[in-house]
């Protein structure tokens, strides 16, 4: 195990198992971070999806209730029944996020292994601030939903097609996968608790994803874990697993009320300012 790198592995792990539930990107997080000391930013950015894994097994036990409903759905996939339902757009919507994010992964690497650190960071930086808009805009959307009952609304094909596809776009660094998935939520109708249960639902399914498909498209994945080393990437998982166990609930919690919009703006900001003056120096 490289041992230079186990402390920031640990802190990586810690960065995934909180950010994960907030509308910030983890794997932003960790691919800034990653990068700030010392690896290549390709391989940064490929370790902050393969971080995703590590919070999997955590939300499949948050989510247990439903998962378990889903499961016994597989028996009569096409009936009327809720959670039928939940299985059939769960399945449109991982789909549609294959079909958009897979693609991107790929994009996202090779252009990074072309621009370097200074001109990937500064893409981040302005991806943050895409993402700053749309938490922005969920938070408006939340606060004019009134507390008055509301005709609960199911899933339709439709809705999981748009939800998968804007969470397929959350392979872009910078972006983050639940403000991408709650905001069309609540564009659609969704109230707010439905809307963050959908796209945490999905994302049972996306971390699962996110942590496999750089180990299997390409060399990216698994040049990412031999530069942090495969021993080092296995605690960053096992951190992050431990951490999201025990942060889930009360940092889901927090994010129906955090103005997480305002962070991340400020993340932005400092990157933006970091790139353009590693930039200047070159």
């Amino acid at each position: 195990m490289p041992h230079h790198y186990l402390v920031p592995a640990i802190v990586a792990g810690f960065l995934q198992g909180i950010v994960e539930w907030l509308p910030v990107s983890s794997k932003t997080m960790i691919t800034i971070y990653f990068t700030l000391i010392g690896l290549k930013v390709q391989n940064a950015y490929s370790l902050g999806l393969i971080a995703n894994f590590g919070s999997f097994f955590a939300a499949l036990y948050y989510f247990r209730r439903e998962v378990g409903g889903v499961l016994r759905a597989l028996k009569h996939p096409f009936s009327d029944e809720p959670y039928a339902k939940l299985l059939r757009f769960l399945f449109v919507g991982t789909v549609a996020t294959g079909i958009i994010g897979i693609p991107i992964y790929v994009a996202v690497r090779h252009t990074f292994t072309l621009v370097g650190g200074s001109i990937a960071m500064a893409i981040i930086g302005v991806l943050l601030l895409g993402t700053g808009v749309i938490a922005r805009r969920k938070e408006q959307l939340m606060a004019q939903q009134t507390d008055k009952p509301r005709v609960p609304k199911e899933p339709t094909p439709g809705h999981a097609i748009l939800t998968g596809a804007m969470q397929g776009l959350a392979a872009l660094p910078g972006i983050s996968r639940s403000g991408m998935t709650i905001t069309p939520l609540l564009w659609m109708g969704f109230e707010g608790d439905e809307a963050i249960r959908l796209s945490f639902m999905l994302d049972v399914l996306a971390l699962v994803g996110a942590g496999i498909v750089p180990l299997l498209i390409g060399q990216g994945g698994r040049a990412a874990v031999s530069s942090l080393g495969v021993s080092t990437t296995v605690v960053m998982l096992v951190v992050a697993c431990i951490v999201s166990f025990g942060a889930i609930n009360a940092v889901l919690g927090l994010a129906r009320r955090l103005r997480t919009s305002t962070v991340t703006f400020a993340i932005a900001i400092i990157t933006l300012a970091a790139a353009i003056l590693s930039i200047a120096h070159v």
